[in-house]
C-alpha cells in the first residue's frame, strides 16, 4: 500500500510538470528507458539504492548516466531525487502509475480481452469498437489466448468485467432454470 501511495505521488508530480511543459510522452519515454536502464544493469540499480555507497560516488555516476541517455533537465532531476530520497527502488511502480496518467489524460483505456482461441486483428478491431461504445473512451486491447475457456470472449478494462464466454452463458442459462425463467 505504501510502494502505491509513493508511485502515485512522484508520479503525479512528474506528471504535472510534464503537462505545463508540454512534454507528457517525452517523460514517459524517458521513465521507460531509464527503467529498462535499471533492468538490463542491475549492479547500476543496486549500486543507486545500496546506502553503503557514498552519496557523492552515486550522484556522480547518476549524472554520467542520465548525461549519456540525453534526458531532459526535468527527467534527470526527477531521477535524481529519487535516488537522493531513496525511492528509486519505486521506479518500476512510478513509471506503471504515469503511464495511467497518460492513458487518463488522453481518454484511453486499457482492454485485456481473452478468448479460447486466436483472434485476428480484425476481430480484435471489431470488440475494441464494441467497447469504445460501451465506455465512451478509446479503447486498447491487450489480447491474451485462454486455453481454459470453452469458448466466447472475457474483457475486462479496470474493475469493469465483460463475461461474454460459454461458461458464462451456461452459469447464466443454468440460474434461470433454476428460477424457472425458462420455458
Amino acid at each position: 500500500m505504501k510502494n502505491q501511495v509513493i508511485a502515485k505521488r512522484y508520479s503525479r508530480a512528474l506528471f504535472n510538470l510534464a503537462v505545463e511543459g508540454n512534454a507528457i510522452e517525452q517523460f514517459g519515454t524517458e521513465l521507460d528507458g531509464f527503467n529498462q536502464l535499471l533492468k538490463a544493469l542491475p549492479d547500476f540499480e543496486n549500486m543507486l539504492r545500496n546506502p553503503l555507497y557514498p552519496e557523492a560516488v552515486k550522484k556522480s555516476l547518476y549524472q554520467k548516466v542520465s548525461a549519456q541517455m540525453g534526458l531532459s533537465p526535468l527527467v534527470g532531476s526527477f531521477l535524481n531525487l529519487l535516488v537522493e530520497k531513496k525511492r528509486i527502488q519505486h521506479l518500476p511502480e512510478i513509471t506503471d502509475y504515469y503511464h495511467r496518467l497518460i492513458d487518463e489524460h488522453s481518454n484511453i483505456s486499457r482492454a485485456k480481452v481473452k478468448a479460447a482461441v486466436k483472434l485476428d486483428a480484425a476481430e480484435i478491431d471489431k470488440i475494441a469498437a464494441a467497447l469504445e461504445k460501451r465506455i465512451g473512451k478509446k479503447i486498447v486491447v491487450e489480447f491474451e489466448q485462454d486455453s481454459s475457456l470453452l469458448g466466447g470472449v472475457v474483457a475486462r478494462i479496470g474493475d469493469f468485467v465483460l463475461d461474454g464466454s460459454v461458461k458464462r452463458q451456461l452459469l447464466n442459462f443454468k440460474e434461470s432454470l433454476k428460477r424457472g425463467a425458462v420455458g
